[in-house]
């Protein structure tokens, strides 16, 4: 798929990136993720996810609060709007690519405090999922960017990023 004229406008600062280019901002674009569940860590996920062009489905019964409150996909970006029929379950993370059936390439989320990413060959930790990380606006921001570095093909290993009490660190 070639990017039209407004796609190349509104993701030209991502297309400038190295890591990111135009064959990049088109696989964000075919990446569908399913979000689930509700916290202030997705919301930012979600936020940042949309702006990038990713499309997403959301839960409609779930409610978003904080900055998300009362905002739309349309409003973060017009092609942040995925149809319901493409869901791949995932807390986010999972995605389809293109036309193609659903096929969940990857998960991301919360588990023992830490943000993990695991490729769908990878079974998920054994720790206990926890609810909230410690930051969550770094948290969530993190996890768009693990989201954004599977869509992109640049990891394909388990990625887990952990705080130690100074900083996250990637394990």
């Amino acid at each position: 798929m070639a990017l039209r004229e407004d796609q190349i406008q509104r993701y030209s600062r991502q297309i400038l990136l190295k890591e990111v280019g135009g064959r990049g901002q088109t696989r964000l674009l075919d990446a569908v993720v399913t979000v689930e569940g509700q916290s202030q860590a997705l919301d930012v996920a979600v936020a940042e996810l949309g702006a990038s062009g990713t499309p997403l489905i959301v839960s409609a019964a779930v409610e978003r609060t904080g900055f998300l409150a009362g905002t739309t996909l349309e409003a973060l970006s017009p092609d942040a709007v995925a149809a319901p029929t493409r869901a791949v379950a995932g807390w986010l993370g999972s995605f389809s690519r293109g036309a193609a059936a659903p096929v969940a390439c990857f998960r991301v989320g919360v588990s023992a405090g830490a943000i993990v990413g695991v490729p769908a060959h990878v079974p998920w930790p054994e720790h206990e999922p926890s609810a909230q990380p410690a930051e969550p606006v770094t948290a969530g921001s993190l996890a768009a960017l693990i989201v954004q570095r599977f869509a992109l093909g640049l990891d394909a290993s388990p990625v887990t990023v952990r705080w130690d009490g100074h900083r996250w660190q990637r394990d």
